[in-house]
């Protein structure tokens, strides 16, 4: 029986200092994919992960490629039928995991992933990129609706952050756990949760909290994508007056609807979900490719 389910669509531009980045990625992609080597593993930060290339979206002038990673579940389910049997999940010649899916445009230097409940996040999309085009520097950062991001960035005081974590289901505080971040939301495991509510500010002393270690988290919480909020308090200097933003609303995204047929989302069901997320802001994508260019 087929299952509607609300997903978002979020949207990465991929960075690198190399100026054949992206020549290299696409040509790499491409040889994979036509190669019979379409798909692999590789070593993420936090575990082996397994990519697929699926055959890529032609338009008259690129190819856009389907990329899917799956990660192995930690916690299985268990087997059982009407006669009270129950045991291990039957796993002879595999395993479970958990899938997930991104459209990456190496012209328009960007990614576009799911979230929603599947699995590994543009993290993980990020190390396959860093695996795949030997740039151990390349990464990705979310593409932003006005300035918000740049504004945080440019801050040397930083007076408060306040953020929402939660997992999708049980099944995902695990993945919340296995982030970068992960050791600051402990309490979801100790005390069976899924989500999260963290303040953390300097009170009212003045000063700022540790700038550099700020901005690491918060490039951290926006990769992993578990927030439901990010607000973030500050200003450039002591005199100015402190301003806030929300990082995780300034995002750019597109929320829709999935019909999944079967027991997983489905190679086409993720591709024509991305493909409609991608040409409906495409104008915000070229937006994005063009500021950063104008950067380097």
């Amino acid at each position: 029986m087929a299952e509607r389910k609300n997903i978002t669509v979020n949207f990465y531009r991929l960075e690198s200092s190399l100026d054949t980045f992206y020549q290299d990625l696409e040509f790499k992609l491409e040889a994979l994919a036509e190669g019979g080597m379409d798909y692999g593993f590789f070593d993420g930060k936090s575990c082996e992960l397994m990519f697929k290339i699926f055959e890529p979206i032609q338009s008259p002038e690129r190819k856009l490629y389907l990329v899917s990673l799956i990660k192995e579940k930690i916690f299985l389910p268990v087997w059982y039928n009407r006669e009270g049997l129950v045991q291990e999940a039957p796993l002879e010649g595999g395993s479970l995991g958990d899938v997930s899916y991104a459209l990456i445009d190496t012209e328009r230097q960007c990614i576009l992933t799911l979230s929603g409940g599947f699995g590994p996040s543009v993290s993980g999309f990020s190390d396959f990129v860093r695996w795949l085009s030997g740039d151990s520097a390349c990464g990705s950062s979310p593409i932003f609706i006005g300035n918000a991001y740049d504004q945080v960035n440019q801050w040397e005081i930083f007076r408060k952050i306040n953020m929402s974590i939660e997992a999708p289901t049980g099944d995902f505080v695990s993945n919340v756990l296995d982030t970068d971040m992960g050791d600051n939301f402990k309490m979801l495991e100790t005390l069976s949760g899924l989500k999260i509510d963290i303040s953390v500010s300097m009170g009212h002393g003045k000063g700022s909290l540790d700038k550099a270690a700020v901005k690491n988290f918060i490039q951290s919480i926006l990769d992993d994508n578990f927030a439901g909020k990010l607000k973030i308090m500050g200003k450039s200097f002591e005199e100015q007056a402190t301003s806030e933003y929300d990082l995780y609303n300034a995002r750019l995204k597109h929320k829709t609807e999935i019909v999944i047929a079967g027991t997983h989302i489905s190679p086409d069901e993720a591709r024509a979900s991305l493909y409609e997320a991608y040409q409906l802001h495409l104008d915000d994508i070229e937006a994005a490719m063009q500021t950063g260019l104008e950067e380097e």
